[in-house]
């Protein structure tokens, strides 16, 4: 009989962020590793000097699974591409964006990323990347989350790009809206869900709004992660620039098209840990193999 796949989840920033992205990310690889019957053995913040220190726990792991949402641009973090060259490897869930070529990326069993942007980004480095929808489309708590009705008629996000004021001579720059970094999931979802309508500069407050049915426009974050979703969504025009372009065109009714992407976005990251688990059991028959 075989044995459970081992694997380890590198990349969780739910370890040290208060997010609620990162601890909705975190949560929904775990449910997918449960699901798609994997062992998950050690979870670990996308750090090399921790990378050292579990050496003997990424040596035993059938499959090392990194999380690349939000680590994989501008060049940071090279060490996460250099693992694959050391262990079994597949990179899930990034934005690629601003990095130097690196023919590490070809060392992966398996690259995702959330959006094409990113994936044409990886394919012109030489490596083969297929996109699949951020993790969080496939999470439980989001599809059984029942939304409120809601309070209030329109919201705003911060973002993580900064809005730059003007007082007098003096400029500051600030990060107005409604923040993610809450004490629980839900409080997050409550504080999007008391408005009717809203106008959204964070990643993952668009995906609960495609989700949940709520009308939204974005504008742009310090990646095109949010633009790339929104042209592989087809609603490149509810997408702007700058915050104040976004508020002024929110529209007043949902747009089917971000149901349909989000239900298709669901199945497509189930095929994804479908795959993960498929590449898990085949290294550890392998493993079996050479041991007898």
């Amino acid at each position: 009989m075989s044995r459970v796949p081992n694997v380890v989840l590198v990349g969780d920033r739910s370890l040290d962020m208060s997010h609620f992205g990162c601890q909705l990310v975190g949560a929904t690889f775990r449910e997918q590793f449960a699901r798609t019957g994997l062992n998950l053995t050690a979870c670990l913040p996308i750090s090399p000097k921790r990378f050292e220190a579990a050496t003997p726990l990424l040596d035993q792991a059938d499959l090392v699974v990194i999380n690349g949402e939000g680590s994989t641009h501008n060049g940071r973090l090279q060490d996460v591409f250099r693992m694959a060259t050391r262990w079994p490897c597949v990179l899930l869930n990034c934005v690629y964006q601003n990095n130097p070529p690196t023919d590490e990326l070809k060392h992966f069993r398996l690259i995702t990323a959330r959006e094409s942007l990113s994936a044409e980004a990886i394919r012109e480095h030489g490596a083969d990347c297929k996109v699949v929808p951020d993790v969080i489309f496939a999470s439980s708590l989001l599809h059984s989350y029942v939304r409120p009705e809601p309070v209030r008629e329109l919201g705003i996000t911060d973002s993580a790009r900064k809005v730059e004021y003007g007082f007098g001579p003096f400029r500051v720059r600030l990060r107005p809206g409604l923040r993610p970094k809450t004490s629980t999931v839900a409080e997050y979802l409550n504080k999007l869900c008391e408005h009717r309508r809203l106008c959204i500069g964070r990643f993952h407050a668009a995906v609960v709004a495609s989700i949940l049915g709520i009308p939204f426009s974005t504008w742009e974050s310090n990646t095109w992660k949010i633009s790339g979703l929104m042209r592989d969504m087809g609603l490149s025009e509810l997408h702007f620039e700058s915050r104040d372009e976004a508020y002024r065109n929110v529209p007043q009714e949902f747009d089917p098209r971000a149901a349909s992407f989000a239900r298709n976005a669901r199945a497509a990251v189930h095929r994804l840990f479908d795959d993960v688990a498929a590449i898990a059991r085949e290294n550890a028959g392998n493993k079996g193999q050479r041991a007898a």
